[in-house]
């Protein structure tokens, strides 16, 4: 069975249960939000794919997870609260109905602090230590397989549809057990490289392997302000290079807790702790610690403000505006100026890659906003086209004082009292920091700015839309380039109201209710919208005057996945001050196959 959209099913029955609405679909299974007297449930309903060739392999995993969950009972693991058939005679499962979020998305809106995520790592590993005793490994740890309850905020590992346990039998004939590629221990690739002719031998899973994931997820919490991103990451599981450090990436990050994560993820399963118990015991260790870089939170908070860049003898006078909120004590950041002396054509299609280059981090000093992606970060106009690459590596040999102030996801540019009045540098401390900016110095400008060096966003720039977002707004959505959606721009004011918007924030939007009946079909009311505000400035719009444009590049519609998208609004700007965009919240933005 294929089970049908989730439109179609809502209010319609399962064994008894009323389907309230979709709550997320899998290769495997489709999982909805059902009912019985008054009792909530998230019921995980097994679908038939016609790859697998063999309906009754549905079914089997639908129990093997059953059975899996039947061996088990913490707080931390969810619970099932029984099983049955559909009346098309598609096993099912009922389990705990757990509202919160993704471990991803819990970082992103509550910014943790080291204390607090270590707090839920730890909880997650006395759950695996509980389930390996019970002879049960879960087999796909991952940040989306971890959802944190709002209520109490408890995580609670999910979704043991490949998980395995005693006596149980194999489903795949891959010699790799299933799993999520990003989060295999690099063990599992030399065994595919080494066994690739051997058409029936099997991977022996480990405890090993569990470490090494819960080290692959707390890698990426640590090292990316935005961990639900789809974009190109590094590698954690090469069999012969290692990722960087953590500290190397995020230099908020304590000392021993970047130990402790380089050897979760160990290219020798020896050299990590020896089960997810000892884990346990390292993770307690850092909890005891009482100092207060374990307070500060892992990045700062998330709204980029807003930069304005001048150029005097070479050097880069980089200025930070002050956001709602934020202190009104200024500082003041120099930045190096470097010429790409490649066109910007030419390097612009190697920038995603680039991304993936970490850049330094901010020291713990740094309490600024989180920087756009690097591929929104425009040339600063005024760079002059005569220098040259040597000549930018001299500037920086001249010291601290002539080289660029790095900057990268989750560093800090304070406030100055005015956007535009001029800085005075910060001395860059110690040597790192030092050879950082003369590295930065050897790049190409888009190089530098795609690797965390200084840049400056007064605009952002045309780009390609996210991956598989053409593909999900024609085949899944039935969005057409160029149509029109009404949208809330903001979904914490009312519609219609005036809004300070903070360029280079990221918005949630929300469509609102009364809307024409070709948007209730593919953009209901309720669908929300999520993307980052900027400021356009006289004449760089389509607007005649300065503009406010919001690019929302992720949808959720309502019981539904969230898919990648290209939908841009952009709204006539009341005012501009310190960094801040006034415009009206209610507005109508068009769907695009590029950014415009």
């Amino acid at each position: 069975m294929t089970a049908p959209h989730s439109q179609a099913t809502s209010g319609l029955a399962i064994d008894g249960w009323r389907v309230v609405k979709e709550l997320g679909n899998g290769g495997f299974a489709v999982v909805y939000l059902i009912e019985k007297h008054t009792r909530s449930c998230a019921l995980k309903l097994a679908r038939h794919r016609e790859s697998s060739g063999d309906d009754k392999q549905t079914h089997a995993r639908t129990m093997r997870e059953l059975t899996a969950l039947l061996l088990l009972d913490h707080p931390n693991i969810v619970r099932h609260q029984g099983y049955g058939y559909s009346e098309h005679g598609n096993a099912y499962l009922a389990l705990d109905y757990v509202e919160g979020w993704t471990l991803a998305e819990w970082a992103e809106r509550k910014h943790p602090t080291f204390r607090e995520l270590l707090t839920v790592f730890d909880k997650l590993a006395s759950a695996l230590s509980y389930m390996h005793s019970r002879g049960v490994l879960h087999r796909d740890l991952k940040l989306s397989n971890v959802l944190i309850r709002k209520s109490d905020g408890e995580p609670v590992l999910i979704d043991f549809s490949c998980a395995t346990f005693a006596a149980a039998e194999e489903l795949t004939d891959s010699g790799l057990p299933p799993g999520t590629d990003r989060f295999r221990a690099p063990e599992q690739f030399r065994w595919l490289m080494a066994h690739q002719d051997q058409h029936r031998a099997r991977y022996a899973y480990q405890v090993a392997d569990e470490v090494f994931a819960l080290g692959a997820m707390l890698y990426d919490l640590l090292t990316d302000p935005r961990p639900t991103a789809t974009d190109v990451r590094v590698s954690l599981n090469s069999p012969s290079v290692k990722p960087p450090v953590v500290r190397t990436v995020n230099r908020r990050v304590p000392e021993l807790l970047s130990d402790l994560v380089e050897s979760l993820l160990s290219r020798e399963p020896g050299r990590r702790p020896v089960d997810t118990e000892a884990l346990r015991r390292e993770l307690r260790e850092l909890l005891a610690d009482s100092s207060e870089e374990y307070q500060r939170p892992v990045h700062p908070p998330s709204e980029q403000l807003p930069i304005e860049a001048s150029v005097e003898g070479g050097v880069v006078t980089v200025t930070a505006g002050r956001t709602a909120g934020s202190p009104r004590s200024g500082t003041k950041a120099w930045g190096l100026a470097v010429l790409a002396t490649f066109g910007v054509l030419a390097t612009v299609g190697a920038l995603w890659f680039n991304r993936s280059v970490p850049s330094p981090a901010p020291s713990l000093q740094d309490e600024g906003r989180r920087s756009a992606p690097a591929a929104l970060i425009p040339v600063p106009p005024s760079v002059p086209p005569a220098m040259s690459l040597s000549s930018s590596a001299a500037v920086a040999q001249q010291g601290p004082d002539a080289v660029a102030q790095v900057q990268k996801e989750g560093s800090t540019v304070k406030n100055s009292p005015t956007p535009a009045a001029p800085l005075q540098g910060r001395q860059p401390r110690g040597k790192a920091r030092t050879a950082v900016a003369a590295e930065c110095a050897t790049m190409t400008l888009v190089a530098a700015l795609a690797a965390g060096c200084p840049g400056a966003q007064l605009r952002p720039e045309s780009f390609t839309c996210p991956a598989g977002a053409e593909e999900a707004m024609r085949e899944d959505l039935h969005w057409e380039v160029n149509e029109s959606f009404a949208v809330t721009l903001d979904s914490r004011y009312k519609r219609g109201e005036r809004v300070w918007f903070t360029a280079g924030a990221e918005v949630e939007g929300v469509v609102p209710k009364g809307i024409d009946s070709r948007q209730r079909q593919v953009a209901p009311s309720g669908t929300r919208f999520y993307g980052k505000a900027y400021y356009l400035s006289d004449k760089m719009g389509r607007s005649e005057g300065p503009a406010l444009v919001i690019r929302y590049d992720r949808v959720k519609l309502p019981g539904q996945d969230e898919r990648p998208v290209c939908f841009v609004v952009e709204m006539t700007a009341y005012g501009y001050e310190d960094g801040r965009v006034q415009a009206s919240n209610a507005g109508g933005g068009y769907v695009v196959d590029r950014w415009p």
